[in-house]
């Protein structure tokens, strides 16, 4: 195979790129950078949008701190969910972006429900009411 043929090759679709694809990858007019801290560290936020506003791509990068890899806080995971109901308005794909809603209100609830029965079997065991934190614990368990 001759190498020159194949980096040739590479280049035209690459320059017709955009024709594969009807993306206008060299339109973007307005570009939006966002930064932050939240419990993870610092993060970085970049929107870019085409002249006509037909696309915006957005990335999300974690510049210092923690990246949480098996566990997402619930911020983080109500965050998640709610890009994907937005986009789901915005495809008119009403019947998921309504699990979606459901999903965020459950987690929600949860978190409260999770914070009261903590505070609860606090003052079990400071009580010393041994039953009654372990009808607790298991209560906190089942939830996870």
């Amino acid at each position: 195979m001759d190498k020159n043929n194949l980096f040739s090759n590479f280049d035209s679709f690459f320059n017709d790129f955009e024709s594969y694809f009807n993306f206008p990858f060299n339109n973007f007019s307005d570009n939006k950078t966002e930064t932050g801290k939240d419990s993870n560290g610092e993060w970085l936020k970049q929107t870019f949008t085409s002249k006509d506003g037909s696309y915006k791509i957005t990335t999300f990068m974690r510049t210092s701190g923690k990246i949480p890899v098996s566990k997402q806080d619930h911020a983080t995971k109500i965050g998640d969910l709610k890009s994907q109901m937005e986009i789901c308005v915005e495809k008119q794909e009403f019947e998921m972006a309504a699990k979606l809603r459901d999903q965020i209100k459950s987690i929600q609830e949860n978190s409260t429900k999770k914070v009261a029965l903590s505070k609860e079997l606090d003052i079990a065991v400071k009580e010393q009411n041994f039953e009654r934190a372990i009808e607790i614990r298991d209560e906190l368990k089942k939830m996870k």
